[in-house]
C-alpha cells in the first residue's frame, strides 16, 4: 500500500501503465472530523467502494461463482 499526504483541494493521478491518455484524478474535497471526502474524474473507471466490491481477492460480493 502506498500512502500519501494530502490536503484540501491537492490530489493524485492515477493511470494504467503506458496509458498516461486515460488518467483517474483522486482529490480531496474537504476534511471534517472523522471524515475526509473525496473527488473522482475520469472517463471509462466504474468507482465502487471497497466494503462492497470486496477487496480480499478482487471479487465482487454479490458474485457467487
Amino acid at each position: 500500500m502506498l500512502r500519501l499526504t494530502r490536503h484540501p483541494q491537492q490530489g493524485i493521478v492515477i493511470y494504467p501503465k503506458d496509458r498516461e491518455d486515460d488518467p483517474l484524478v483522486i482529490r480531496v474535497t474537504d476534511i471534517v472530523p472523522g471524515t475526509v471526502g473525496l473527488g473522482f474524474e475520469g472517463k471509462n473507471y466504474t468507482i465502487v467502494r471497497s466494503e462492497i466490491y470486496g477487496t480480499d481477492r478482487g471479487v465482487r460480493k454479490d458474485d457467487h461463482s
